[in-house]
C-alpha cells in the first residue's frame, strides 16, 4: 500500500506543473482580454518554463506515463496553441480585418496538429536528440517575445499583415518536418563544456540586462535552426554522393 500510495505522490508532482502550466496559460487568455499584452506575453512565456520543468521532473523521478503525456499535451494546446491565438489577434491582426481571425486561427490549428503528431511519434521515435518540426511552446515563446519587444497594440494595417506572414511561416514550421534541437536532451545526457557554459553564462546575462532584445534574439535563433539543419543536411548528403560517385572506378 505504501508503495502504491508513493507512486501516486510521484505522478502526481509532474502533474502539478502541467496544471501550473495550463493555469498560466488561462492567465494569458484573461490579460489579452484586459488588454494587457505584455503580461500576456509573460505568462505564457513563464508557462513554457513550466511545461519545460514538467518533464524534467518526470524523468527525473522516472515517472513518465501516457496520462502525463495526454496531460500535457492538453494544456500545451491551450497555453500555447489558444492564448497566443487569442493574443496575436487582439494585439496585432485585428487592423488586417476578417482575414485576421483565419490567420490567428492558423496557428492554433498548426500547433494542435503539432502535438497530435507528437503524441503519435512519442513513443517510436528514432532520434530523441531532435524533434520533428519546432515545438508548440518554442513558437509560442517567439510570438511572446515579438509581444515583449513591442507591448504596445499594432497600429497599422501594413504591420498586421506583416504579423500575419509570420504567423504562416511559423505555422508551417511547426508542421514541418525540420529537425530543431532537443536542448533538454543534450543537457542531460551531455557534460557542458566550456564553452557551452560560457553562451549559457551570456544567454542569462543578455536576458537579465537586456531581455527584450535577447528573448526576441534567441527566440528567432532557435526558429531559424531547424530550416537550417535541414538545408545542412541537403548540402551534406549532396556533397557524399559526389564524393562516392568520383570514388567508383571507370
Amino acid at each position: 500500500m505504501k508503495t502504491k500510495k508513493l507512486q501516486k505522490g510521484i505522478f502526481f508532482i509532474p502533474s502539478l506543473f502541467t496544471l501550473t502550466n495550463l493555469f498560466f496559460g488561462f492567465m494569458s487568455i484573461l490579460l489579452t482580454y484586459h488588454g494587457r499584452y505584455k503580461m500576456a506575453a509573460i505568462w505564457i512565456i513563464i508557462a513554457a518554463v513550466m511545461d519545460g520543468m514538467d518533464g524534467l521532473v518526470a524523468r527525473a523521478m522516472k515517472a513518465p506515463s501516457d496520462f502525463g503525456i495526454e496531460l500535457d499535451s492538453l494544456s500545451d494546446a491551450v497555453s500555447f496553441g489558444l492564448a497566443t491565438s487569442v493574443l496575436l489577434y487582439f494585439w496585432g491582426m485585428k487592423l488586417a480585418g476578417p482575414s485576421a481571425v483565419f490567420f490567428s486561427f492558423l496557428f492554433l490549428t498548426a500547433g494542435v496538429l503539432r502535438l497530435a503528431r507528437y503524441n503519435i511519434r512519442t513513443k517510436s521515435l528514432p532520434d530523441r536528440r531532435f524533434y520533428q518540426g519546432l515545438t508548440v511552446p518554442s513558437a509560442a515563446i517567439f510570438m511572446g517575445s515579438l509581444v515583449v519587444f513591442h507591448p504596445a497594440p499594432l497600429e497599422t494595417r501594413e504591420l498586421a499583415v506583416g504579423l500575419a506572414v509570420v504567423t504562416v511561416l511559423i505555422a508551417l514550421c511547426m508542421v514541418s518536418t525540420f529537425p530543431y534541437r532537443n536542448y533538454t536532451k543534450v543537457l542531460q545526457s551531455h557534460r557542458i563544456d566550456i564553452l557551452a557554459a560560457f553562451l549559457l553564462a551570456v544567454t542569462l546575462v543578455g536576458l537579465i540586462f537586456y531581455p527584450r532584445f535577447a528573448l526576441l534574439f534567441f527566440a528567432g535563433a532557435n526558429v531559424v535552426t531547424g530550416p537550417a539543419t535541414a538545408l545542412a543536411r541537403v548540402v551534406r548528403g549532396g556533397a557524399k554522393k559526389k564524393t562516392s560517385t568520383k570514388e567508383i572506378p571507370s
